[in-house]
């Protein structure tokens, strides 16, 4: 890593280790706790704790809610001869009735009845205790000295509507208030509540057991699984119609003997009643599955540990770091894979430690810092191409004009031949290139070529070869002595590369030219307003660079005035429209049929215009270079 990226990579690995202490992205984790506690392998509850449901069903048999608290009562008597541990509801006795004194009776004696208080919490607390000065939910009088145990219900309702945490203590009048399902589940264990300590992260019982909270107090519920499919469910009216018929002398239906050692969580789950809320498995969730949750937690010892801010922090540094690193050192495409994987690994991780360890580690967050690693190191790296893309455009820009500076000034007449040229690279340079200049007072040489490739290496044998065409002609006025000597020249510097070439003289004085063509297509012949259209001047010779001592034929032909001459490179037959079709050297040869009777500069502007019309949008794949010569018109 460069000493300029070392500060604003460490800032950044900062401010990520900040955004993980801080919880900025908490609602995009709970998903993540959410995904996995659905997708973790599912594990029994425990066999102790059977939920007594409040359903549609008893409230149709029994009448509306709240129910008269004598059928309470009955269900105390039902439970308590079966044998149940513990009778828990989850059900608010706030007000007093003209029946509480049968309840109360009942509870008395069962010695197992659990009832609850919900608090309204203090919503501008800092303690990890929540605390409360106000309560919603009272137990009413007749009933606090007749139970067991008392406990709160209170939850954590998350900024999504959903429950995953609750508060395991709530501080109200001087006192420690347990949630119901945590005072249960001590009872059950003989936990001493009272010697509990509280450390960071956690909660110690008398025993050494620890449970995880958070930095605010809040317990991550580790429900067992789908409401459904979690628990020991009974109805409440088959509870009492199975004691109603024992007590008959009638065989029950439902043997109320599976309620011996169990752990009876008594709560209202009849449709369209207030007692519901989302959790990570499901819309619709009964709070009693709630309470009953945190008492099956500590039965099984199977808690789930939310890592404290500041390994959270580091983890989410560290990970920024590693990305970075890794990132800098390869290709784009390298990154990318990197960055697959290494989410890959991370999020196989994270589940892992969930699923089997119940530890629950950042798991958006560190993605998302992956995710922006790469986005902001391709986004570098582009930029990066493009401003080398830019300064090597410029480079060949200054190349191009250099390359068209060794091509003979723009040259309209030489004697009484009219000169028209035309070239288009295919990229910034190529390797087409002409020639044109003066033999003596009667005769001017025209030479077209094309060096095998493009691009900046054919444009620098195009440059050599220009310069050394150039000396070669000054001496020698053959045409095919001159192709002759120009290849045993090229063969000792191409070194497998090689030129296509033509090459006239032509006489304005006396009406002829004479010219050789060294693997290069023929030349088109016509004249204004005849009929005659020909190709002339093929190929005597293998192409230029080749091979050593190579002969080529000289040609030559008289003209009339005005009579024109088309040279030109493959280019023009071998560009494609966007369907990939060649131009073709017949619809050439049409082309320029059609409009032999132009005006030199009408034609030649007439050609370029119908070679855009055939390639349309489609990419330059060679280049493009034409030589137009009007003959002895005057």
């Amino acid at each position: 890593m460069k000493k300029n990226t070392f500060y604003p990579v460490v800032s950044c690995a900062v401010l990520c280790g900040i955004l993980a202490y801080s919880g900025f992205f908490q609602s995009r984790e709970m998903a993540a706790y959410d995904w996995m506690m659905r997708t973790r392998p599912i594990k029994p509850a425990s066999p102790e704790i059977a939920i007594i449901e409040i359903a549609d069903d008893t409230l149709k048999a029994l009448g509306r809610w709240p129910l008269p608290r004598d059928y309470h009562a009955a269900l105390i008597k039902a439970l308590t001869e079966s044998g149940c541990r513990q009778i828990v509801f989850d059900v608010l006795f706030s007000e007093e009735t003209q029946k509480d004194d049968a309840l109360a009776q009942a509870m008395q004696r069962s010695e197992k009845v659990y009832l609850a208080y919900a608090f309204k919490l203090d919503s501008k607390a800092k303690d990890p205790i929540p605390s409360s000065t106000e309560i919603l939910g009272n137990v009413a009088t007749p009933f606090k000295y007749s139970v067991e145990g008392i406990g709160q219900i209170n939850i954590r309702v998350d900024p999504d509507g959903k429950v995953r945490r609750l508060p395991l203590w709530v501080s109200h009048g001087n006192k420690l208030w347990p949630s119901l399902g945590l005072l249960a589940a001590a009872k059950r264990l003989g936990y001493p509540l009272e010697k509990m300590r509280f450390r960071p992260g956690s909660v110690i019982l008398d025993n050494g057991v620890a449970i995880p909270v958070d930095v605010d107090g809040a317990y991550l519920v580790n429900f067992p699984g789908p409401w459904k499919e979690t628990f020991l469910h009974f109805s409440y009216i088959d509870v009492l119609k199975a004691y109603s018929d024992r007590a008959a002398g009638k065989q029950p239906w439902l043997d109320l003997s599976v309620f011996k050692d169990k752990i009876c969580f008594v709560g209202l789950t009849a449709t369209g009643t207030a007692d519901f809320r989302a959790n990570p498995f499901d819309p619709v969730y009964p709070m009693v599955g709630t309470q009953a949750s945190v008492c099956d937690n500590l039965l099984r010892r199977a808690f789930i540990s939310h890592l404290l801010p500041l390994p959270r922090a580091l983890i989410g540094a560290g990970i920024f770091i590693a990305a970075v690193t890794a990132c800098w050192q390869f290709s784009v495409l390298g990154a990318f894979l990197f960055c697959l994987l290494f989410g890959a690994i991370y999020s196989a991780l994270a589940w892992s430690l969930f699923a089997f360890r119940g530890i629950f580690i950042d798991l958006f967050l560190p993605l998302f810092i992956i995710a922006i690693v790469y986005a902001a190191i391709l986004f570098r790296k582009f930029f990066q191409e493009a401003q080398k893309r830019r300064i090597l455009e410029s480079e060949l820009e200054i190349a191009a004009s250099i390359q068209r500076s060794f091509l003979p000034a723009q040259v309209q007449r030489i004697g009484k031949v009219k000169v028209r040229t035309f070239l288009e690279p295919a990229k910034f340079v190529g390797g087409d290139f002409y020639d044109i200049f003066a033999i003596d007072d009667a005769t001017a040489g025209f030479f077209i070529g094309d060096v095998s490739g493009k691009g900046v290496a054919a444009a620098l044998i195009m440059a050599q070869a220009i310069s050394i065409l150039r000396v070669i002609a000054k001496d020698i006025h053959d045409p095919g002595r001159v192709l002759e000597e120009f290849n045993n020249q090229l063969f000792r510097i191409l070194k497998g590369r090689f030129i296509t070439g033509q090459y006239l003289a032509v006489n304005f004085k006396e009406g002829f030219w004479e010219g050789a063509c060294a693997g290069h297509p023929p030349l088109f012949v016509f004249n204004k307003t005849g009929d005659n259209l020909e190709q002339e001047l093929a190929a005597s010779g293998p192409p230029l660079g080749l091979m050593e001592k190579v002969s080529f034929l000289t040609v030559k032909k008289l003209f009339a005035p005005g009579d024109r001459i088309f040279m030109y490179t493959d280019g023009w037959s071998e560009m494609r429209n966007p369907k990939g079709k060649e131009f073709g050297v017949p619809r050439l040869k049409e082309l320029l049929f059609n409009n032999r009777g132009q005006e030199l500069d009408l034609f030649l502007e007439n050609l370029r215009k119908q070679q855009q019309l055939f390639r349309k949008n489609a990419s330059v794949h060679d280049d493009l270079t034409a030589v137009i010569l009007d003959l002895g018109s005057g």
